[in-house]
């Protein structure tokens, strides 16, 4: 490790201790950055006193589950917000919130861009702002100008343009909502459906009923 990074985790380590000072001792988030165990950078402004950070350059900040890259960064330690610009990607690979159902959105591996991103590092929540893109493993696709992703609530709401792909059926509407752990969807404004015509399969065995493609989701 060269000095200059020496330097960035000493200050970096400062952060915590102050962050985990600052709140009470039966927060799970008290001893983490804006919800985040880890932030890897360059370079780093903090203010002990008030708890505001500013991060200039790339950087990464990770916690269990997942982590947000950017192009840079401001937040507040104290009131456990991050708000990071340029580029931002953001991978989970579960969920952060314990007890979730395996088949919610965000138990699956999953990547998100976006603009600017917003995060509530206490109540979990995603603010994504422009040009959103979320893919899921498994062929789930879904882009919008916004989106907010309540990871404690299991749901996730976009709005402007928004476009979402499940193999070869797509919908498309003004604003849509997603309960990840029930698999509720609701579109609103405009929305369009659109799925390939079913075919019958050639020859199938004599008393066999030929199969039909799954539903959006």
């Amino acid at each position: 490790m060269t000095a200059r990074r020496a330097l960035i985790a000493l200050a970096l380590g400062v952060l915590l201790a102050n962050a985990a000072a600052a709140a009470p001792e039966d927060e799970s988030v008290a001893s983490n950055v804006a919800g985040f165990s880890h932030i890897r950078t360059d370079k780093v402004q903090f203010n002990i006193n008030t708890g505001d950070f500013t991060i200039p350059g790339r950087f990464t900040a990770t916690r269990a589950g997942s982590d947000i890259t950017a192009d840079r960064a401001t937040g507040n330690s104290k009131q456990k917000v991050l708000h990071a610009e340029g580029h931002v990607v953001v991978h989970q690979t579960h969920s952060s919130v314990s007890g979730a159902k395996t088949n919610a959105v965000t138990q699956r591996p999953s990547t998100m861009t976006c603009d600017r991103l917003d995060v509530d590092g206490i109540k979990k929540i995603y603010y994504a702002t422009g040009n959103m893109h979320f893919i899921q493993e498994g062929g789930r696709e879904a882009s919008s100008d916004n989106a907010v992703l309540d990871d404690a609530a299991h749901h996730l709401h976009m709005e402007g343009h928004v476009h979402v792909r499940n193999g070869e059926q797509t919908i498309d509407g003004d604003t849509l909502d997603y309960d990840t752990q029930s698999g509720q969807l609701d579109a609103n404004g405009d929305v369009t459906i659109t799925a390939p015509v079913e075919t019958a399969s050639p020859g199938p065995a004599s008393g066999q009923q030929p199969k039909r493609r799954k539903g959006l989701f």
